[in-house]
């Protein structure tokens, strides 16, 4: 081939990527990234190892993008729901609450994908602590405003700090997501909702 000629291109994939990650993100999510073999990747996407490895890298940087899926999907809607323009503050806290109780108490939840991660993470491991640090910062920032929204509307009790508050709220829908995977009666979820909300209340 001649110097500058192009290559031709290459062929074509048989696979949808987008498709492909958010099959490999809920199979992270089901089983976590030590337990979700190359195999397993193989036999739930449908496709070879080689073609995994020349679109995504390893096992290790499909988990990173499945991570960066998740933050971008899930928690995104998440933070949407907490922000609608359509509603007050506090209607939106209490519905977005009130929705994952449900949903982690349904005994179909498989929790969250980053708390299945943040089971299984190394502190040493610095891009997937990055990762996951970045997924609850967003969720956790996103608590934050709809707090001081809240707050400045006189919706919750003076002396509620949203920076505070929005943490101990993270720290709930974690430790909801993670009864999910085995909870059979939204009942508790919701309580402990209930329990959180009066604690904001006027």
């Amino acid at each position: 081939m001649r110097h500058g000629a192009h290559r031709p291109p290459g062929p074509k994939k048989q696979f949808d990527p987008r498709r492909t990650l958010e099959r490999a993100r809920d199979l992270f999510w089901r089983r976590g990234f030590d337990g979700t073999g190359l195999s397993e990747l193989e036999g739930e996407l449908g496709v070879g190892r080689k073609s995994l490895y020349d679109t995504y890298g390893n096992k290790r940087a499909l988990y990173l993008a499945s991570l960066e899926h998740y933050e971008g999907s899930v928690i995104a809607a998440i933070c949407e729901g907490l922000e609608r323009p359509d509603a007050s503050a506090f209607a939106s806290l209490e519905r977005v609450l009130g929705k994952l109780a449900r949903h982690h108490g349904s005994g179909e939840s498989l929790g969250c994908l980053l708390g299945v991660g943040l089971a299984q993470a190394q502190r040493a491991d610095a891009e997937v602590v990055a990762a996951l640090r970045r997924g609850l910062a967003r969720l956790e920032e996103a608590f934050e405003r709809t707090l001081q929204r809240a707050l400045e509307a006189g919706e919750l009790r003076p002396t509620v700090r949203p920076k505070d508050s929005a943490r101990q709220l993270v720290a709930l829908v974690q430790g909801m997501a993670l009864l999910g995977r085995i909870a059979d009666s939204p009942a508790v979820l919701k309580g402990a909702v209930s329990a959180a909300l009066d604690g904001l209340r006027p």
